[in-house]
C-alpha cells in the first residue's frame, strides 16, 4: 500500500439528496452535435418520405434512427459496425411488435397478455446482455420503444411493408449522419476520451500530492483510461506512439506513481472480450443478474396491473418500469429516475396535445419530430425530467397514438396512469425484490477481485510482467476492481449504515489491487516482478 493515504479514516463516497438530483442537471458538457445526429438522422429520411409522396409511413423513421445513440462516443472504425448491429436488432425488434400486432387480437384481455408475455422477455433479455458486457447507456429501453409502437401501429392499421421500409430507412439514415463527421474530424472520438482520462488522472493526481485521495477518486481515474484505451483500440491507434497513445500512457505514469517520468512498459490491452463479460455475470450475485431478476418481475408485474386497469396499451407500464430499473439497483437514482418519469410525462402530454390541435403534418410533422428527438438527445444525460417532456409526444405519435380516431383525452389518461402504475411498480421492485442484492453484489465482486489478484501475484512469479498471459490477468483484475468500485457505490446509496462499516475494508481491497497494477507497470520489458 501507498504511505499517502490514511485507509482507517477513508469515508464512503457522499451521497447526493434526492431533492437536489431531483432540480439540478448533472455536469457534463451539453451534447449539441449528439442531439444534431439524432435530428438528422429522423429528419432526412423522413422529408425524404414525405418528398416521394409517402408521409404516412415518415413517423416511423424513427424506430430505426435510433440506432444512432448507440454510436454515439465510439472511434469511427468500429461506429459504423455498433449502428449497423444496433440497426439489425431494431428491425427485428419491429418486425417482432408487427408480427405480433398482426396476428394477435387488437383490444381486450387478449391483446394485453400477449403484451405481458413478448415484451418483458425482450426486456430481460436486452437488460443482461448490456449490462452483463458494460455497453452503458441508452441501454435496452429504444428497442423496447420500437417493439411496442410497431406492435400499436399494426394493431391501428398500419401497414407492416410502411413501417419496415420507414424503419430500414432510419437505420441508414443514422449511418449516414453519425459516419459524416469522420470526414471533418476523424480521430475525434478518441480525442475526446483521452482528454476526460486525462482530466480524471489529473484531478486524481493532485489529490494524492494533497493527501486527500480516496478509492472513489482512483477508481474514476482508473475508469476513464479504461474507456480511453477502449476507445483507442477501436479506433486502431494502439500501435501509435504519437498523439493519444503517448498522451495515455503518460496518464497511466501520473496514475500508478508519483513520479511522472518513470519507466512503464506499453500499452494495456483493451476491455476483456464479449464471451469474458456475459459468462462472468453468469452469477445470482452479479450486478446484471440481479437487475434482470428485478426488471423481469416488475414489468410483467406492471403490464398485468396496466391491463387489468382497462387501457389498451399496458406496454407503456413495461416500459416505465424498465426505463426506472435497467441501470441497476441504485434506489438513490431509481427513485429520482422515477419521478423524473412521472412529471416528465405529465408536461410531455401537455406537448402532445398542443400538436394534435396544430395538427402539423408534412414537411411541418417532420421538422417538429426533428426538434423532439434534439431535445431527447440533448437532455437525456443532464435531467431525465426533461427529456422525458421531448419524448413522449414521439413516442406516442410514432405508435399511433390520436390516429384513426382515437379519443386524444383518453390517450393521455392511459399513457399517465399507465407511467403511474410503471413507477409505482418499479420503485416496490427497488424496494422488496430481493432487497439485499447490494450486499449480495458487493460480496461477490470483492470475491472476484481476491481471486483476481491472487492468481495475478502468483503468476507473476512465473512470467513476465508483460507477457500475454499476464497481460490477460491484468486487464480481467483491471474489470473487475471497475465492477467492485461500482458495486460499493450501490451499497452506499441503498444501505449507508451498512456501507460505512464495509467501506475501509473495501477500499483497502481495491487500492491493493490497483498497487499491484501500477507495480505491474513498473516493471522493465520482459522482466518479472
Amino acid at each position: 500500500m501507498s504511505p499517502d493515504r490514511d485507509l482507517p479514516g477513508e469515508r464512503p463516497p457522499s451521497v447526493v439528496p434526492d431533492s437536489k438530483l431531483l432540480l439540478r442537471f448533472a455536469p457534463g458538457g451539453w451534447r449539441w452535435d449528439a442531439g444534431l445526429r439524432t435530428a438528422l438522422a429522423f429528419g432526412l429520411p423522413a422529408a425524404l418520405l414525405v418528398a416521394s409522396g409517402r408521409a404516412d409511413w415518415a413517423l416511423f423513421v424513427c424506430f430505426g434512427a435510433f440506432a444512432v445513440m448507440y454510436g454515439e462516443g465510439r472511434a469511427y472504425r468500429v461506429r459504423w459496425q455498433v449502428i449497423s448491429i444496433a440497426g439489425a436488432a431494431l428491425l427485428a425488434c419491429v418486425g417482432l411488435g408487427i408480427a405480433v400486432g398482426a396476428t394477435t387480437p387488437s383490444t381486450g384481455a387478449a391483446a394485453w397478455l400477449v403484451d405481458v408475455a413478448v415484451l418483458p422477455v425482450l426486456a430481460v433479455l436486452g437488460v443482461y446482455l448490456i449490462d452483463a458486457a458494460r455497453l452503458g447507456p441508452p441501454g435496452v429501453m429504444f428497442f423496447l420503444v420500437a417493439c411496442s409502437g410497431a406492435l400499436a401501429a399494426t394493431r391501428s392499421g398500419v401497414g407492416a411493408d410502411g413501417i419496415m421500409i420507414a424503419t430500414a430507412l432510419g437505420v441508414a439514415g443514422a449511418l449516414l449522419v453519425s459516419m459524416a463527421g469522420r470526414l471533418i474530424a476523424p480521430h475525434q472520438p478518441e480525442r475526446i476520451a483521452v482528454a476526460l482520462a486525462v482530466r480524471a488522472v489529473d484531478d486524481y493526481a493532485a489529490a494524492r500530492d494533497q493527501g486527500t485521495a480516496t478509492a472513489a477518486q482512483r477508481h474514476r481515474a482508473a475508469e476513464a483510461l479504461w474507456n480511453a484505451w477502449g476507445t483507442v483500440y477501436d479506433a486502431g491507434l494502439s500501435e501509435d506512439t504519437e498523439g493519444a497513445t503517448l498522451q495515455l500512457l503518460s496518464a497511466h505514469r501520473r496514475l500508478g506513481t508519483t513520479d511522472p517520468e518513470a519507466d512503464a512498459q506499453g500499452i494495456p490491452l483493451a476491455r476483456p472480450t464479449i464471451r469474458y463479460r456475459l459468462l462472468r455475470s453468469l452469477n445470482w450475485d452479479s450486478h446484471a443478474a440481479v437487475t434482470s431478476v428485478r426488471v423481469a418481475c416488475a414489468v410483467v408485474v406492471a403490464g398485468v396491473l396496466g391491463g387489468l386497469s382497462g387501457s389498451d396499451h399496458p406496454h407503456w407500464a413495461i416500459l416505465t418500469a424498465l426505463i426506472i430499473l435497467q441501470a441497476g439497483p441504485d434506489r438513490v437514482h431509481g427513485r429520482v429516475r422515477a419521478i423524473h418519469r412521472l412529471v416528465g410525462t405529465a408536461a410531455g402530454l401537455l406537448v402532445f396535445a398542443a400538436l394534435i390541435q396544430l395538427s402539423p403534418n408534412g414537411f411541418a410533422l417532420v421538422l417538429v419530430l426533428a426538434v423532439l428527438q434534439f431535445g431527447v438527445e440533448l437532455f437525456i444525460t443532464r435531467n431525465y425530467s426533461v427529456a422525458a417532456i421531448f419524448f413522449t409526444p414521439v413516442a406516442l405519435l410514432a405508435g399511433g397514438a390520436g390516429a384513426n380516431g382515437q379519443a386524444v383525452g383518453a390517450v393521455m389518461r392511459d399513457r399517465l396512469v399507465e407511467t403511474a402504475i410503471g413507477v409505482i411498480i418499479a420503485l416496490l421492485a427497488l424496494r422488496f425484490v430481493i432487497p439485499r442484492a447490494h450486499r449480495r453484489t458487493f460480496t461477490w465482486t470483492e470475491h472476484r477481485v481476491r481471486t483476481g489478484t491472487a492468481v495475478l501475484r502468483e503468476r507473476l512469479h512465473e512470467a513476465a510482467a508483460d507477457a500475454p498471459p499476464i497481460l490477460e490477468l491484468r486487464r480481467d483484475l483491471q474489470f473487475d476492481l471497475i465492477g467492485a468500485m461500482r458495486a460499493g457505490i450501490d451499497s452506499t446509496h441503498n444501505d449507508p449504515h451498512w456501507a460505512q462499516q464495509v467501506w475501509p475494508p473495501h477500499a483497502e481491497l481495491l487500492h491493493s489491487g490497483y498497487d499491484l497494477l501500477a507495480a505491474c507497470r513498473a516493471v522493465p520489458p520482459g522482466a518479472k516482478m
